[in-house]
């Protein structure tokens, strides 16, 4: 019995929280230090707040996300930085007139204009890795843009990842 429990914890990947904890502390001392920088594709520059980083932890209901949907967002947190920097176009974009803010003493919440910019980069073809980096303007042309989210981007076929489309491959 003792050596089907061995091979079983040798199968299962065990999720160390004082690594993962320790990997959010450096993600957030990283975040701080970059107050901005400069999107050659938005030509201007992207501010890092505290809304970037909180959505990095809390989906948008507010509710934490799971630590290792978290733990893929930090580590692929320095790509973003990377993919802002260099990428010049943009590769998806979407707009929603949503809520913002908290309500007033009525109830009633202000609506503004949303914008996200969608960057992708393949960051390693060996690896199979393509990385997605979201942008976040608020208020249309007189808002500022700010990071908002990180997230690793592929499909999976027979088990193997797939970073581009396969009509390349097939022609």
């Amino acid at each position: 019995m003792l050596q089907q429990t061995s091979l079983l914890n040798q199968k299962i990947k065990v999720f160390d929280l004082e690594k993962f904890r320790r990997l959010r502390e450096n993600t957030e001392l990283e975040y701080k230090k970059i107050i901005s920088i400069h999107s050659p594709a938005l030509k201007s520059d992207v501010v890092f707040n505290s809304d970037g980083f909180h959505h990095l932890r809390y989906d948008n209901t507010r509710a934490e996300r799971s630590k290792e949907s978290q733990r893929s967002k930090f580590l692929f947190f320095n790509k973003a930085v990377d993919i802002i920097r260099k990428s010049t176009t943009i590769q998806e974009y979407r707009r929603s007139v949503m809520p913002v803010g908290h309500p007033d003493r009525s109830g009633f919440r202000k609506t503004k204009s949303v914008e996200w910019f969608g960057f992708y980069a393949i960051t390693s073809f060996s690896d199979q890795i393509r990385v997605m980096t979201v942008i976040r303007r608020i208020g249309g042309n007189s808002g500022q843009y700010h990071f908002w989210s990180v997230m690793p981007f592929w499909t999976l076929s027979n088990k193997q990842r797939i970073i581009g489309s396969k009509i390349i491959m097939d022609n």
